[in-house]
């Protein structure tokens, strides 16, 4: 199965590993992956393009009007078409929400090319209650009729599609997964001394900004100070001073380590060194957490998780860890310090974390899934 693909998503190569599992899977799998010539990421930084390593993996760069705007996005490339059709896709999938002009474009070039293949979208869903603007709404009208199937990132995004009434096969299925690193024991050991961590090692990862909860962490953390723990957090935003005067407050500035500084590559070697993840999102007004995916990072490296019931979070971590409700500082404490001083369930959440993700989380997981749904998309009848 050849499959044209338009995303930004798969301007970096550890996402590439998807569609490089993907065309393992049988010789006439290929994939053409249509990305724009870079994107500014709220957490990394600028992204430039990167080549994928697989010779049917096809990268084709493309000029992008308003890139880093995933709505208003779209890729201008003089032999697009040209391309598309030289590659005989069997299925156009985009991987924007269905307002979006890309997902516009894309159903324009399945219309286009040869046999017409069938369309589909990718969507995580957007905010309850959310009311677009009327042109976006009618774009997503349209890739709505237009659309054989659609991939759903989380349960939220699977509700709101039937609300709106699409009447085709929803598929749920993560857009990325992650690789299992090969000897996360001794990675762990090199970065404890680089970093002077020592005790129980518990970590946050990902934007430093309100909803993610790093201030609540923070409070938590405050009320177990005597006990022997070090706390670093890795990432950037506006609250990285916030968070440094709370840990001073408490007079545990020398437990705390601000690493703002990892590209993604770096954040998963840091990961190997936490002996716990705490991820303590909560859900705002226009935000909730679409999926986590430093969970199912930190799980493949051997790291227990604790979270909160906001957005895919409870959802991601299954029985693999511990949930609590969002914004109970009360709570997140008692967990913490449960996983503080108990070694046993740590070793145990560790192992269920790891097999977790060698079942639903991996790449070639991943891979597998989604081809099959790709074959149900391919062989669709065109009216729900």
């Amino acid at each position: 199965m050849r499959v044209l693909v338009l995303s930004h998503t798969y301007l970096r190569r550890f996402n590439q590993r998807k569609w490089e599992a993907f065309a393992d899977l049988s010789p006439g799998h290929a994939a053409m992956l249509v990305v724009p010539n870079g994107w500014s990421d709220p957490h990394f930084g600028h992204v430039e393009p990167e080549t994928p390593a697989h010779p049917r993996v096809r990268l084709l760069v493309a000029r992008a009007l308003f890139r880093g705007h995933g709505t208003l996005t779209f890729h201008i490339h003089p032999r697009l078409a040209l391309a598309a059709r030289r590659f005989r896709p069997e299925v156009v999938l985009v991987e924007q929400e269905p307002h979006s002009l890309l997902a516009l474009q894309g159903r324009w070039l399945a219309r286009l090319l040869p046999g017409c293949p069938p369309f589909a979208f990718f969507a995580w869903g957007g905010p309850p209650n959310c009311r677009r603007a009327l042109p976006l709404r009618i774009l997503e009208r349209g890739a709505l009729r237009a659309a054989r199937a659609a991939f759903a990132g989380n349960q939220a995004a699977c509700d709101q599609l039937r609300a709106a009434g699409f009447g085709h096969p929803i598929h749920r299925i993560p857009q990325v997964g992650v690789d299992l690193p090969d000897r996360p024991d001794l990675t762990r050991r090199q970065v404890r001394r680089e970093l002077g961590l020592s005790g129980v090692v518990l970590g946050f990862a990902g934007r430093l900004i309100p909803e993610k909860g790093v201030l609540d962490l923070a409070e938590a953390l405050a009320g177990l100070g005597h006990l022997t723990w070090t706390f670093p957090v890795i990432g950037r935003g506006p609250l990285a001073e916030a968070l440094t005067l709370r840990f001073r407050a408490a007079a545990l500035h020398d437990r705390l380590r601000l690493v703002n500084d990892a590209d993604h590559q770096r954040v998963g070697v840091l990961l190997t060194a936490l002996d716990v993840l705490v991820l303590p999102s909560y859900a705002t007004a226009d935000w909730a957490e679409q999926f986590g995916h430093v969970l199912i990072e930190a799980m493949a490296a051997g790291c227990p998780v604790v979270g909160t019931d906001s957005g895919e979070i409870p959802h991601v971590i299954g029985d693999a860890g511990i949930v609590v409700p969002e914004r109970d500082v009360g709570k997140l404490r008692a967990a913490v310090r449960q996983v503080i001083e108990d070694p046993t369930l740590r070793a145990r959440l560790a192992a269920r974390g790891r097999m977790r993700v060698e079942r639903h989380f991996t790449h070639p997981v991943i891979a597998r899934r989604l081809a099959e749904c790709l074959e149900r998309v391919r062989t669709r009848p065109a009216k729900p």
